[in-house]
């Protein structure tokens, strides 16, 4: 009896101590930009869905999901384009979970896997952390190659996009 009794201690302080906190996908978003030598585009998406799990006031994991078809960049035949070059109907999700998470008071390292035009990649990005009124902001920039993912990239006057994409992210969990 003493043993069940300290196991459900146990399980209750564990799971007391970790806090689930969602995506507010009214003020999140993830930017894309490419480049190509006569123009560089960019595209938003503001349909995010994601966790994060907190551990003893740190994130301990963290998970991301958002569609293709919701990126938009105002221009409707570019959008048309990129859901056709990136197989957005056979291929509609961009999947991000953690594997390992250091979180420091205003800087989280992430490192991770990315599954992105059904090829999954390890990912490493450092993020701006903050944290107001039981809202945490990470922010951030790094960089996809179009090729790590096999997407042929278009032309544009006999010369290719660059494989290159910047993405930006600016997430808020609550």
């Amino acid at each position: 009896m003493r043993i069940i009794s300290l196991l459900f201690v146990l399980i209750t302080f564990n799971l007391s101590s970790q806090e689930i906190k969602r995506v507010d996908s009214e003020k999140s978003f993830i930017n894309y930009t490419g480049k190509h030598f006569l123009h560089k585009w960019s595209a938003e998406n503001k349909n995010i869905s994601g966790l994060i799990e907190i551990d003893s006031e740190s994130i301990s994991n963290i998970g991301i999901v958002a569609k293709v078809k919701d990126f938009k960049s105002g221009n409707s035949s570019l959008d048309s384009n990129s859901y056709r070059v990136l197989d957005a109907l056979r291929i509609p999700n961009i999947v991000f979970r953690s594997s390992e998470i250091v979180d420091s008071l205003d800087v989280i390292k992430i490192s991770g896997t990315i599954s992105f035009h059904g090829i999954e990649k390890d990912l490493n990005v450092l993020l701006d952390k903050s944290t107001e009124n039981n809202t945490i902001l990470l922010a951030g920039k790094f960089i996809i190659n179009l090729s790590d993912f096999n997407i042929e990239r278009p032309s544009l006057m006999l010369q290719k996009i660059n494989n290159e994409i910047e993405i930006q992210i600016n997430l808020i969990f609550n």
